[in-house]
């Protein structure tokens, strides 16, 4: 179930970023179901270069995995405009000083 309090992030947001990465291996997106497993280029075990994405529900995935992707193919900046723009949401502004 979906935290209330985080947004959801469209997964073709996350994949379009990661697709403009230049960090995936050749054919380095598979898509089973609802899990989508991101496969990193290099020589190190296939175990240490992927990721998986689990949906919460059809095309959105939640924001701690959304934010984990974005840093680790650096669009973590985009994420943020995206939230903001998007979902109207920015951490801490639930926060009134």
């Amino acid at each position: 179930m979906p935290d209330p309090h985080y947004p959801s992030v469209d997964l073709d947001f996350i994949l379009n970023h990661v697709n403009a990465s230049g960090k995936l291996a050749h054919g380095g997106i598979a898509r089973f179901g609802s899990t989508t497993t991101l496969v990193i280029e290099g020589h190190q075990a296939i175990y240490k270069r992927s990721t998986l994405i689990r949906e919460l529900e059809p095309g959105q995935i939640c924001l701690e995995q959304a934010t984990a992707v974005a840093l680790k193919f650096a669009f973590l900046g985009q994420l943020l405009e995206w939230l903001v723009t998007n979902r109207n949401w920015r951490e801490g502004a639930y926060i009134v000083p």
